[in-house]
């Protein structure tokens, strides 16, 4: 197996929703092709977007794409950059509800409601109550 070959197993393609970046993921999320899916996600994160939304459309999703997940929404939090998951197939669904990571996580059901989500700052659900 050739080093392209490897690099081909998942992709990330971006839009912009209003200052609210999206991108998608696809294809395979293994220990393989993580890293580089990860980087391209931080690298993203890093320009400093209104919001960040991880829309998981891959045929498969290992461990290691779990741990990316974590380290990209504490650093979200930690650039004051609003962040949601959509996970609407089985592949991406399983693990993250398996794990219980979807209860820790910023989970929505579409890529409309994400960007609703990641586009508000987190305070201003706090002080709903008051």
């Amino acid at each position: 197996m050739t080093s392209s070959e490897t690099a081909s197993t998942a992709s990330v393609q971006t839009s912009d929703h209003d200052g609210v970046l999206v991108a998608v993921v696809k294809g395979e999320l293994d220990m393989i092709s993580v890293d580089e899916v990860g980087t391209a996600l931080f690298d993203h994160l890093a320009k400093g977007p209104e919001g960040l939304v991880v829309e998981l459309a891959v045929d498969f999703m290992g461990s290691s794409a779990l741990s990316v997940l974590l380290k990209l929404h504490a650093q979200a939090q930690s650039d004051g950059v609003g962040f949601a998951i959509v996970a609407t197939q089985a592949a991406a669904a399983r693990p993250l509800m398996a794990s219980a990571l979807s209860q820790v996580l910023p989970m929505a059901e579409s890529v409309d409601e994400a960007v609703k989500m990641a586009g508000k700052q987190p305070e201003t659900a706090d002080q709903s109550g008051q």
